[in-house]
């Protein structure tokens, strides 16, 4: 077993990956000199998210401003308005009981199946 830190002749490197360190230190080299400190893309997301929240905001702004309107009444007398609730309360109420009707008998129809289950199974 050797000792020390010569482990070269161990360890097999790839063909080509000498050429290919060697392209990738240029090529940042270029990027650092295309780009200057100060322009890094960090500086210019951070810069590009602080529009865009302003966008937003100033058109949530807007939005509130010019689409703020207060209801307006729609009755004057309020025995009238009353008496179109009560109106639109009961057709509600009309178009519900049937669907209450079939509810109660699915309700049956299931209490009959449960209990011939039970039968089947405590024989």
């Amino acid at each position: 077993m050797k000792t020390g830190t010569d482990f070269s002749e161990n360890v097999r490197i790839p063909e080509g990956l000498e050429q290919e360190l060697s392209d990738m230190i240029d090529s940042m080299d270029a990027a650092e000199k295309i780009l200057p400190p100060d322009h890094s893309p960090a500086r210019y997301i951070a810069w590009m998210t602080g529009i865009a929240a302003g966008i937003v905001m100033v058109a949530g702004l807007w939005t509130a401003v010019l689409d703020y309107r207060t209801p307006k009444d729609s009755f004057t007398d309020p025995e009238m308005a009353y008496a179109e609730v009560e109106k639109a309360l009961a057709t509600i109420s009309e178009k519900m009981d049937p669907g209450l009707e079939k509810a109660a008998a699915a309700e049956k129809t299931i209490e009959r199946n449960l209990t011939a289950i039970k039968k089947l199974y405590e024989d």
